[in-house]
């Protein structure tokens, strides 16, 4: 497993590299590998969540982090990138449906990327329930959703921009996993410490998710504030050619 891991890594930062040089942006390469250094922070969120990884995994760094972690953290940003590769030329057509199918679509794949996990070892969870029967695995697909959405529409804002204004995406995906991971997901794992009640947990869970929800409403309203101001451009660059098809006046 960690072979083809290192192969599809190797395979990703290949394909990115050739993003950027063929679109001239390192929008690319800069985010992937930030969030393949930002994967050694991966288990200190298990710890709050109670994951735990496969002990005979192999690890870095002291022991401390599986080398899975880091290999696989372009995973979080990969549907992030292919998207936004796909939309950034096409964006004047993009709204509210679109981006709801977007996320619904990043919900599906980090969904079967945490089942894929559970079923071949590679990590497990303290709890396969959340609580009231809402599976665990799709609580944590929804925040991996949510930060790889919300970095989709920052990346609206980066392109095209300089390499030293680029860089300023390395922290801001940092923050945005801070803020997922730390803050989105507190209610849910500060109730599953402070307490083992079920409807304490119930409690935390819906707070966690109806801030996840308040958060997706948020990025769906970007995409469309965006979209308007990718109209707006575009009007101011053709309405100059309009006096010269006008006839002049007394003519």
């Amino acid at each position: 497993m960690e072979l083809i891991l290192f192969l599809a890594t190797a395979v990703c930062l290949l394909l990115c590299g050739y993003v950027g040089l063929s679109s001239r942006s390192p929008v690319f390469i800069i985010v992937s590998l930030t969030a393949m250094l930002t994967g050694m922070g991966t288990p200190l969120w298990h710890i709050l969540y109670g994951i735990a990884y496969n002990p005979e995994l192999s690890t870095i760094f002291g022991a401390t982090v599986p080398t899975i972690a880091v290999l696989g953290g372009w995973v979080l940003v990969f549907p992030t990138l292919v998207v936004f590769m796909a939309l950034r030329r096409q964006f004047g057509e993009y709204g509210i449906f679109q981006s709801w199918s977007v996320i619904g679509g990043m919900l599906i794949y980090f969904w079967v990327i945490e089942l894929l996990g559970v079923q071949t070892g590679l990590w497990s969870y303290d709890n396969e329930i959340a609580a009231f029967g809402f599976p665990f695995s799709l609580f944590l697909a929804l925040l991996h959703t949510f930060c790889a959405a919300a970095m989709l529409r920052v990346l609206f804002e980066y392109w095209r921009l300089p390499l030293a204004v680029t860089l300023q995406l390395i922290p801001i995906w940092c923050g945005l996993q801070l803020l997922t991971y730390a803050l989105i997901g507190a209610p849910y794992y500060a109730m599953s410490y402070l307490s083992n009640n079920t409807w304490l947990m119930t409690i935390g869970l819906v707070c966690s998710l109806g801030l996840i929800g308040w958060g997706f409403v948020i990025i769906v309203n970007g995409f469309v504030s965006l979209k308007s101001s990718y109209g707006q451009t575009a009007r101011i660059i053709i309405q100059p050619e309009y006096p010269y098809d006008e006839p002049a006046s007394g003519e």
